[in-house]
């Protein structure tokens, strides 16, 4: 047998083996992880939740809480993709409602302490619907929208459909997509594969935290107590199948082709360590928007609102008030 014959034969036995391993080692952690998901998720929405109050939204209990002076300046924060939701927000509920706004947060369909539907669309459109009709529940006109991450797609697709909630937006390191990459949501749809892997990295299995530190530039900045209060949300029954269905949901927006025809004054809040939305992203958004400005947050990445939250508040309640002069 020649000897380039023989080499590729051990190269050929090599990789095949390789595969074998791999595909093993595969199977192996998925089923790991989805035994381990299951002891994982075993919470009700209501459990551990101490304040706020849920609506009733075309059939879903759709969480929020809210503080401040009930006649205040509205504001409503709609965070971005991610379970844990408004548990985001505590850097910056306290210190805008100090202020004299009154503050709503709200958790999207699907995060949070709101239903988990597993037969659901949870595109920007629907989003944005089911944050309309709860805006209308609780009797909110003209407020400030802020958004941020992919919350902002929701807060914009908002203020195209349903201008009349929206006098002013913040979006914080705005996207108009969830962020996952093509090959993460092709495993992530997979049955059985794509629940394990959703609870391993982002509902609070063993590379969750990970993936959040990666969101701060300066993660000593993250509050004491900050994971206590947002694991939670990971921990409620159905998380991790509800973040495959939101894979496999439809991309139904139209921001794209009619960003310019919203009249709402914009501004955008960006971190300089951000490594997943980038500077030049932000500016081809601003640019197609009539009335924005942005700001750029030094030592802050893709969490600014928790890493540089007092500049970050200091601008939210200077635009607010700007609005109503």
């Amino acid at each position: 047998m020649k000897p380039f014959v023989k080499v590729a034969r051990w190269i050929w036995t090599l990789a095949l083996a390789a595969l074998v391993v791999v595909a093993v080692a595969g199977i192996l952690l998925s089923g790991y992880a989805l035994v381990s998901l299951r002891a994982w998720e075993r919470y009700e929405l209501d459990q551990g939740v101490h304040g706020g109050d849920w609506l009733w939204i075309d059939g879903q209990a759709v969480y929020y809480d809210q503080w401040g002076p009930a006649n205040g300046p509205t504001v409503v924060l709609v965070h971005g993709y991610a379970v844990e939701a408004s548990a985001i927000w505590q850097s910056t509920v306290e210190e805008l409602a100090g202020a004299g706004l009154r503050v709503i947060a709200l958790d999207l369909r699907g995060f949070g302490r709101s239903d988990r539907e597993l037969a659901a669309d949870y595109s920007l459109r629907t989003q944005a619907d089911t944050l309309a009709k709860a805006l209308n529940e609780l009797y909110v006109r003209d407020a400030t929208l802020v958004g941020h991450g992919w919350g902002s797609g929701v807060v914009l697709q908002l203020a195209l459909e349903q201008p009349q909630f929206v006098g002013r937006m913040v979006l914080l390191a705005p996207m108009l997509d969830d962020g996952l990459t093509p090959l993460w949501r092709q495993v992530i749809r997979l049955p059985h594969l794509g629940p394990a892997a959703a609870w391993a990295v982002a509902s609070g299995g063993p590379l969750w935290r990970a993936n959040q530190i990666e969101a701060f530039c300066h993660p000593e900045a993250i509050p004491r107590g900050y994971w206590d209060r947002v694991r939670p949300s990971t921990r409620v029954v159905g998380s991790a199948e509800t973040l495959r269905m939101m894979a496999l949901s439809p991309s139904d927006h139209d921001l794209h082709e009619a960003l310019s025809t919203i009249d709402a004054p914009v501004l955008v809040l960006l971190g300089q360590q951000d490594h997943r939305v980038s500077q030049e992203s932000v500016e081809e958004l601003a640019a197609q928007l009539r009335d924005a400005q942005i700001v750029l947050v030094d030592d802050a990445g893709h969490a600014l609102q928790i890493e540089q939250a007092g500049e970050v508040n200091a601008r939210i309640v200077d635009f607010v008030l700007r609005g109503i002069r």
